[in-house]
């Protein structure tokens, strides 16, 4: 009869274990009335397609970080860039201003050596008007001539302390300031409060033409 009533007592338990609410719950709400997914699904479901492009934004722009740049952006400056204006007449403009200075020295020399004139110096003074000399050997040397032949030796002697001259050119000024100063009477060299007139000197001048300097 014990084992009759042990037999009696696992059958019920197995019963009830068949027939407990667990074993016929509903399934969950996501799975419910779909089909168990494919191998091919799931692989399919790990494939990445990169983000689209949006709407209105051009290709030249890069996106990097989430952030927009142009492209060949670069935050140096170049400092070695020489800007000529009118690039096309810089040239053309060089070959005039060194035209008109040859010029210029030209009619100086024409003038110291022409015929005798009253004011030769000074039409020689008149053509370098625009030469700097200073910065000019052959616009200096007619300049100093000029100051020479009119006597005016300190002044030649002053100007000529400040200009780059060859020396050969120096050998021919001094020639110039030796003759001026013989010609002029002997007070007018010195430190006066009224020194005599410079005399002056008209004659053409005859001797070398100073060293060419082309622009």
């Amino acid at each position: 009869m014990r084992a009759f009533g042990l037999m009696a007592a696992c059958g019920a338990a197995f019963l009830l274990a068949l027939w407990s609410p667990a074993a016929h719950a509903a399934p969950p709400a996501a799975t419910r009335g779909k089909a168990p997914a494919t191998a091919q699904q799931r692989q399919a479901s790990k494939v990445t397609h990169p983000p689209k492009r949006g709407h209105g934004k051009s290709a030249r722009w890069v996106h990097r970080d989430g952030a927009r740049t142009a492209p060949h952006a670069s935050g140096e400056i170049n400092e070695n860039i020489k800007l000529t204006p009118f690039p096309s007449q810089a040239e053309a403009t060089r070959r005039a201003l060194a035209q008109n200075r040859r010029d210029m020295l030209d009619d100086a020399e024409k003038a110291a050596r022409g015929s005798a004139t009253d004011d030769r110096w000074q039409t020689v003074l008149f053509h370098l008007r625009e030469i700097d000399a200073r910065s000019d050997p052959e616009g200096c040397f007619w300049r100093l001539v000029a100051y020479y032949r009119q006597g005016q030796i300190q002044r030649a002697r002053q100007v000529r302390d400040t200009c780059e001259l060859p020396p050969r050119d120096l050998a021919l000024l001094e020639a110039e300031d030796a003759e001026a100063a013989a010609m002029q009477p002997s007070m007018a060299l010195a430190e006066t409060d009224h020194p005599p007139a410079p005399v002056a000197n008209p004659a053409p001048y005859s001797g070398a033409p100073p060293t060419r300097f082309d622009r």
